[in-house]
């Protein structure tokens, strides 16, 4: 008997694509393939089709045991989109994405804007730049002219606040 536990080899088809995205921080199976989180991408395998997602796309992570859920939006992204994962084993995985969506997150503010509604602000950064993102609940008011002068007056608003 071992007191160690040994921690399992990652998958060939997995190591090949997580290579080229950084450190390899934490991986996991889940029910359609593989998942890994490096220092630059989130990285996922499912039927074959690989997917990389860099962490300056990521808004939010939620992990309720076993389903993982990550929010992105990217910078030319009208809106959010969620991805989730049950996965099959207890691993640091949930861990390692949260430490990388935490430190690619800046600014996370909800404001309730009178001709806009409901919109959540984004402050996200890469090694260079910060990018702002403004998800609105009520696509159809804040895409009015009175609703895009609200959002980008609260952006300017929180830029200023924050000092990005």
């Amino acid at each position: 008997m071992s007191w160690f536990k040994q921690t399992p080899a990652i998958p060939t088809e997995l190591a090949a694509a997580v290579a080229p995205e950084g450190r390899l921080l934490a991986w996991a199976t889940h029910s359609g393939g593989h998942i890994a989180a490096t220092k630059n991408a989130l990285v996922e395998i499912s039927d074959q089709v690989t997917t990389v997602t860099p962490w300056t796309d990521s808004v939010q992570a939620k992990w309720e045991p076993p389903k993982l859920t990550v929010v992105f939006q990217g910078q030319t992204d009208l809106s959010p989109t969620s991805r989730s994962w049950i996965l099959d084993e207890a691993s640091q995985l949930p861990r390692a994405v949260r430490d990388r969506v935490t430190s690619a997150v800046l600014v996370d503010r909800v404001f309730e804007l009178p001709n806009a509604g409901k919109v959540r602000f984004v402050a996200r950064k890469d090694e260079t730049n910060v990018y702002w993102s403004a998800i609105a609940d009520d696509l159809a008011a804040s895409q009015t002219q009175i609703g895009q002068i609200e959002i980008a007056k609260a952006v300017v608003e929180l830029r200023s606040t924050f000092g990005i």
